[in-house]
């Protein structure tokens, strides 16, 4: 079928958004667990790039959280340092009972053995199954839009690529102190996605 341009013109003035749009609420941990959230970031891919991560009781009161600048990296590489330097934090801490929540859909699944591992990250990830035995954890995904404060917490390291530990709520920076509050009163925060549909 060919249009003329007078056509082609017209339909694509009648373009009309579909709009996709998903309520994602961050949850606590049940009893006897505790929830780490963890986030990595990278502006190049490869480029630089810091990850955060935050640890959480069934309250969803701050136990543990970590903004650290790692130098150059992909953007799954520092998806895979946080989660390591989170189940590092709980073993440490002799938690079980983990659940570690990410965004990282692909990394789950790489975790999980549904995916093949990239040879680069083999290591690591070898380390992090042999940590979720150890302290029990599981690995759950999230929407971004859910995983605000671990989001929050690997900008703060981009710039400066420096370290930044925090044990309780009152030493987060009053922006963090913020989203953890949103998050602990399991407030939704909306996904919108929008999609072009040519009208048939």
């Amino acid at each position: 079928m060919t249009w003329s341009w007078r056509e082609v013109i017209f339909r694509l003035t009648q373009y009309k958004p579909k709009i996709h749009v998903l309520s994602v609420t961050w949850r606590p941990p049940e009893d006897h667990q505790v929830k780490c959230n963890t986030d990595g970031a990278s502006r190049g891919n490869p480029g630089m790039s810091s990850i955060g991560f935050c640890i959480r009781d069934t309250r969803g009161d701050l136990i543990y959280a970590l903004a650290k600048g790692i130098g150059i990296a992909t953007n799954i590489e520092a998806e895979t340092i946080a989660i390591l330097y989170g189940l590092r934090e709980c073993k440490s801490r002799r938690f079980q009972n983990v659940i570690i929540e990410t965004d990282s859909l692909s990394l789950k699944k790489i975790i999980q053995k549904a995916w093949r591992v990239p040879w680069e990250l083999a290591e690591k990830v070898e380390e992090i199954r042999e940590i979720m035995q150890l302290v029990s954890a599981t690995i759950t995904h999230i929407f971004r839009e859910g995983n605000g404060l671990a989001d929050s917490l690997a900008n703060i390291a981009m710039k400066s690529q420096s370290e930044h530990q925090y044990l309780r709520f009152q030493e987060l920076p009053l922006k963090e102190r913020r989203i953890l509050n949103v998050e602990k009163a399991q407030i939704p925060t909306l996904r919108i996605r929008t999609r072009k549909i040519i009208p048939q």
